[in-house]
């Protein structure tokens, strides 16, 4: 016979149900994605602190202003935030964390230069969702800010290439160009300086549309030997020291653009001297990145297995971010990683090995005369760095809990109850080789060491 509903029942059922939908672009992370998410940035984290850098944190609201620069184009990628009390908010979800690292050493002029800083946060754009690519992510970003020294800009490629080695990537190449080089585009094939930013546009795409594809956009944009000679020049071909001999020749009545080569050859030194393998980096003079952003060198990596995801993390010089705080050039290189598409990319790739949980033993429950030494067990082994969870569940039977530690894929539970009291053990059952022992109560943590 079913029972009477209670009060809150009845009220419950009379509740309108709300579906538990996302909105677009958004996601939840299950404990076995939070998890291996949380061991990478670990791993980028140590491998920053290694290289010398050191963290800061900004908030998530930012002045639009201060993100936008004023430029009302901008704001379409932006998510404003209406505050408790305003009618129209002048607050903004920031959208990278390099705006905000702008300012903060505005507002904290006395910060040591060279500043070299990371930082691990979520950002938010209003762009449309794609492969590998949301409208909430977190990003892992490393800068160099107070250094002109092409030293900084390898310092941030060895770093990236670094991060790769410690998760055992080895398909993956960082791509290197100058933008220095590329606004020298105009002088050596022949077209207008107007047509420079369009020229820039069409090259970036050649990763996704194809060198064939861009040929024919570039023709539409140019007259054909203009065409002709910057499909050359992107598609200089070789080793490093050709490709910038090849680039030397070309541009040596261009200062800017020489003076963007002798910078490649100066990073290129310092990578071979770092040890940085050359099948992991190569100059590509197809990579732009940032239109008008970028005022020096640029990076992109990228995973050779899995292309689609594109650059994984990307940055270069930028020299004049600091202008519209400052009034004044103050020399910055980093590099961004984007970290869910870093993690989408790993999952294709099978690199993943997710767990549903951290936790690597289960007290079980056996009754509440045994609880002062469940909590005493707990205590000496969490004590000991090891994950230990008490069961709390109201289904106290053995095998409930037993069911329960085998669905988490918990490795180890640990048994006491009348018998091991009697005889002063514990029995600790592996649930992956299935093999079960009797400890004495004092050698829990000796077991545990082995």
């Amino acid at each position: 016979m079913a029972k009477p509903k209670t009060d809150k029942n009845k009220e419950a059922s009379k509740a309108k149900k709300i579906k538990p939908e996302l909105p677009g672009g958004f996601r939840d992370f299950g404990p076995a994605e939070a998890i291996i998410k949380q061991r990478l940035i670990e791993r980028l984290r140590k491998t920053f602190e290694d290289f010398g850098f050191d963290p800061i944190e900004t908030p998530a609201v930012e002045r639009t202003e201060i993100l936008t620069g004023g430029e009302k184009e901008s704001q379409k990628i932006i998510f404003n935030v209406k505050g408790s009390k305003e009618k129209k908010s002048d607050m903004s979800l920031r959208f990278d964390l390099t705006v905000p690292l702008a300012r903060f050493l505005a507002a904290n002029p006395e910060t040591p230069k060279p500043f070299r800083r990371y930082q691990i946060g979520r950002a938010w754009r209003g762009e449309s969702p794609q492969a590998g690519r949301y409208r909430e992510f977190t990003q892992a970003d490393i800068d160099i800010v107070g250094s002109s020294s092409m030293e900084a800009d390898s310092e941030i490629t060895a770093l990236v290439y670094q991060i790769f080695k410690n998760l055992g990537i080895k398909r993956f190449v960082i791509k290197i160009n100058n933008r220095k080089i590329l606004n020298g585009l105009p002088q050596l094939a022949g077209f207008p300086e107007k047509k420079l930013l369009e020229t820039l546009r069409i090259i970036d795409k050649k990763d996704k549309i194809g060198e064939a594809a861009v040929k024919k956009e570039l023709t539409k944009l140019l007259k054909k030997k203009a065409a002709e000679k910057v499909e050359e020049f992107i598609g200089l071909s070789g080793d490093t020291k050709n490709k910038l001999m090849r680039a030397r020749e070309l541009f040596r009545e261009n200062k800017e653009a020489a003076e963007g080569v002798d910078e490649l050859v100066e990073i290129a030194r310092n990578l071979n001297a770092s040890g940085v393998d050359p099948n992991n980096w190569k100059i590509d003079f197809s990579t732009v990145r940032g239109l008008d952003y970028y005022t020096g060198p640029v990076f992109e990596t990228v995973l050779l297995a899995t292309p689609e995801y594109g650059s994984v993390a990307s940055g270069g010089r930028y020299d004049n971010l600091m202008i519209p705080f400052t009034g004044q050039k103050i020399p910055a290189v980093g590099i961004s990683i984007g970290v869910d598409r870093f993690l989408a990319a790993l999952d294709k790739l099978g690199l993943l090995k997710k767990r549903p949980t951290r936790v690597k033993i289960l007290i079980l429950n056996l009754g509440p005369e045994f609880r002062p030494e469940y909590f005493s067990f707990a205590k000496n082994l969490r004590g000991a760095n090891l994950n230990t969870e008490l069961y709390v569940g109201d289904d106290r039977s053995f095998q409930a809990q037993l069911a329960y530690a085998v669905k988490k894929e918990i490795p180890y539970v640990l048994i006491y109850g009348d018998q091991d009291r009697k005889k002063g053990v514990v029995t600790i059952r592996n649930l992956v080789t299935r093999e079960q022992k009797e400890i004495p109560k004092g050698n829990i943590l000796l077991y545990f060491k082995k």
